[in-house]
């Protein structure tokens, strides 16, 4: 009797390696996506853009951040940097890696800063005025 010998073959070590570069791949999409941040960061910068075009010059808004500040601090951001209104822009980074902007239509200048007033600590407060020459 011959003796066989078992042949591993080309096309399989390429089928195992691209199977395991695929597993590996949503294994780490799961991880960023299962910790929030994203979703965070998304409906955040929504939900700002939305009350910029809402808003009227004159107008002072408190913008509840209490859970972005958590998911910050987890990550190491400081609570000032996490939120940038510019060019019609609103952008909410909560870690280095990521962050998201929306935009939005409103013609008025935005001032934004955290508001350190005990018990607000986790809020921002947006003012609104006219821009010049308007």
């Amino acid at each position: 009797m011959e003796k066989k010998r078992g042949e591993i073959l080309v096309e399989d070590i390429i089928f195992m390696v691209l199977n395991i570069a695929f597993l590996a791949i949503l294994v780490f999409f799961l991880i960023n996506q299962g910790s929030g941040t994203s979703l965070i960061e998304d409906s955040y910068s929504k939900q700002v853009a939305l009350l910029i075009d809402s808003a009227k010059p004159g107008m002072i808004m408190k913008v509840n951040f209490e859970k972005a500040r958590e998911v910050s601090d987890e990550s190491g951001r400081a609570f000032s940097d996490i939120l940038l209104v510019k060019d019609n822009y609103v952008t909410v980074k909560l870690s280095e890696d990521s962050g998201k902007s929306y935009h939005f239509f409103n013609d008025i200048n935005v001032s934004y800063y955290p508001d350190l007033n005990p018990g607000f600590e986790g809020f921002y407060t947006l003012t609104f005025s006219r821009k010049n020459g308007i």
